[in-house]
């Protein structure tokens, strides 16, 4: 009985997903290679798993291309759409029937677009039933709206599929048209492709590259990711035309309007606010080194250049400086002489940086002395914790077994600026170069 049980459910739900398969059938249309957005990112392509996903197959002979893209009856509709004032838009989409590239694709999703200024767009595209990832925007100041021109000068939205057009008010030509491919939103992976109005493409993420304009030849970067495996990648497209892919939060876009690049950037920093200018004396020509060992072959290295007149301003002492490569100490035998460092550099005109590495040991200092800034630490609980909030996350850096502090902690915050000011007054110096924690 129970056997005869599974097996109707198993031939139900085969017969289900056979449904779907049968029912839904791409729309494949004559779209220009260059125009082809992949249905298929990942390694492994075939004309039957490219069916699977309900998308279209055909092989070239160019590599670059892909052989599974997009059909024009993936994505989502506009169910309704209100425009509450001149400057703002809204609009709940629902996914069209189709089948799942990755699995958990969100069914309604909700866009909410204003002109925030003139001269500034910002459109964001994200689950209303569940709260996602967003990246916070608490060191935005600049987000108050001042428009001038209403959305519907700049912003369009076609129904079916659901598709932004961006264009400039001045001349109505387009910068940002995302009709070429469906919008993916599933609970792990989430696209958005756009079609651009020229090649010109830069910046756009910390990635190595060789020209400043990016290459638009089906070239794919991570975003923001140079050291570290990515969570967001860009392709560009012949189109010309980007994609971008993430695998988590929602999409939230700001698109800057401006005549130069000058004028772009300003836009930019209207809405996150201008950088710190740096101290003139930091351009100059540095020096640093790992394990010089000791103060004498410091003195010695910045003598010898000296002797030759290189014009460098600045000498950095590495985490040797330290006692056993503890945070805020110095050792008192092969650096004895540090605090007076500072004053023999600034005779010459020069600077001196140290460099701190901030996960602090919780071992003892020489002489089985306490080492102060660990105690003090902990009794403020400023250390990363466990999932239990309480017990210190404990790895091995430099110094050996380590704590780390957590920077998002008010506590942790008060008591870094303490251990900074305290070794300040012991050790002179110009700047920190603060490493991250490895």
């Amino acid at each position: 009985m129970s056997t005869f049980v599974i097996t109707m459910y198993v031939y139900f739900f085969f017969n289900l997903l056979s449904e779907i398969t049968d029912t839904f059938v791409p729309t494949c249309p004559s779209i220009p290679l260059g125009e082809r957005v992949d249905c298929f990112p990942e390694s492994g392509a075939s004309e039957e798993k490219c069916q699977e996903r309900g998308c279209c197959w055909s092989p070239r002979d160019e590599s670059n291309v892909p052989w599974c893209f997009f059909p024009t009856n993936h994505g989502y509709t506009v169910e309704s759409q209100e425009t509450s004032d001149a400057y703002v838009m809204k609009a709940k989409l629902t996914r069209m029937e189709s089948p799942s590239l990755f699995g958990g694709h969100i069914k309604e999703l909700a866009l909410d677009a204003e002109m925030q200024t003139n001269n500034r767009l910002r459109f964001k595209i994200y689950d209303p039933n569940k709260n996602r990832f967003e990246v916070p925007h608490e060191y935005v100041s600049s987000l108050n709206n001042n428009p001038s021109s209403p959305i519907n000068n700049t912003l369009q939205i076609t129904q079916k599929p659901f598709g932004l057009i961006v264009r400039r008010k001045e001349n109505q030509n387009v910068v940002f048209d995302t009709r070429m491919a469906p919008l993916v939103f599933e609970d792990q992976y989430l696209q958005l492709s756009a079609k651009l109005p020229s090649h010109n493409i830069y910046g756009l993420g910390e990635h190595v590259h060789r020209q400043y304009r990016h290459d638009t030849n089906w070239k794919t970067w991570p975003i923001f990711t140079r050291d570290a495996f990515p969570n967001g990648v860009k392709t560009a497209h012949p189109a010309p035309a980007v994609t971008y892919r993430t695998i988590g939060g929602v999409l939230d876009f700001y698109i800057f309007f401006g005549d130069t690049p000058e004028q772009v950037v300003y836009e930019f920093l209207e809405l996150i606010g201008r950088p710190v200018i740096p101290a003139y004396w930091s351009l100059g020509f540095q020096l640093s080194r790992w394990n010089y060992g000791n103060l004498s072959t410091v003195k010695e290295t910045v003598e010898r250049n000296r002797a030759v007149d290189l014009p460098y301003d600045i000498q950095y002492t590495d985490i040797d400086y330290m006692e056993d490569k503890k945070d805020f100490t110095y050792d008192k035998v092969n650096f004895a002489e540090l605090p007076q460092f500072a004053d023999y550099l600034h005779e010459k005109g020069q600077r001196y940086i140290l460099i701190l590495d901030p996960a602090i040991a919780t071992s003892k200092r020489v002489g089985n002395a306490p080492y102060e800034p660990y105690d003090r630490g902990t009794a403020k609980n400023a250390w990363v914790t466990e999932s239990d909030g309480k017990t210190p996350l404990v790895g091995e850096v430099w110094p050996g077994e380590t704590v780390f502090p957590d920077y998002t902690n008010p506590n942790c915050i008060a008591w870094w600026v303490d251990e900074y000011e305290r070794f300040y007054k012991e050790v002179k110096h110009d700047a920190l170069w603060i490493v991250s924690q490895f």
